[in-house]
């Protein structure tokens, strides 16, 4: 199915289809994560780790 989207922005250039394709991807990446695909987590890591916050303030 990505790969119809693809085709479609590479025969336009329209950002519009791009995002369409992206939208798809994430989709997928999203749906993953429900049925236990842990293989698209490293998108969402939190590099401030869950006990302090970026700022290193009080």
């Amino acid at each position: 199915m990505e790969e119809q989207y693809w085709n479609r922005f590479a025969e336009t250039g329209k950002i519009t289809d791009y995002l369409n394709y992206r939208g798809i991807m994430i989709c997928k990446q999203v749906m993953g994560r429900y049925e236990g695909d842990m293989s698209s987590e490293s998108d969402y890591i939190d590099w401030d780790g869950a006990v302090s916050g970026a700022g290193g303030g009080v």
